[in-house]
């Protein structure tokens, strides 16, 4: 794998992570918000049109969206690279393959760490740093 696809994946690996707490602030928001605007005559209509003006921030569904299709595709990405790689052997295969589905984008950040970044081929970061 070539020095800039390693890249794109690592940036989209965490990305997860990035648009998880942007869901979670918003949701957070909304939670602030629906405590502090109760409406005094504790009508339900008012309550409940608040509540769904509230639950579509697009802080909400960005990052709940984004966090989903990023997870899964990039879970259904490393399964399938786990599966193609002829170095491991069925063991090792079908521990990577828990990992991902029951740890979810943890696992796949420390897949990228250690296989990826540091798989086979891999030199060295102070290699790299010197100059000829």
């Amino acid at each position: 794998m070539s020095s800039g696809s390693k890249t794109i994946l690592g940036i989209l690996t965490f990305l997860p992570i990035v648009f998880g707490m942007v869901f979670f602030v918003g949701y957070i928001f909304f939670i602030k918000d629906m405590v502090l605007n109760i409406p005094p005559d504790n009508d339900p209509q008012v309550f409940f049109r608040q509540y769904f003006m509230h639950l579509f921030n697009p802080a909400v569904i960005t990052g709940f969206i984004g966090y989903i299709l990023l997870h899964f595709g990039l879970m259904i990405w490393y399964i399938i690279h786990v599966v193609k790689n002829g170095t491991r052997t069925e063991g090792e295969k079908v521990m990577w393959i828990l990992l991902f589905i029951f740890i979810g984008t943890i696992g796949n950040i420390i897949y990228f760490l250690v296989k990826i970044v540091s798989g086979p081929g891999a030199k060295p970061a102070y290699i790299n740093s010197q100059v000829n």
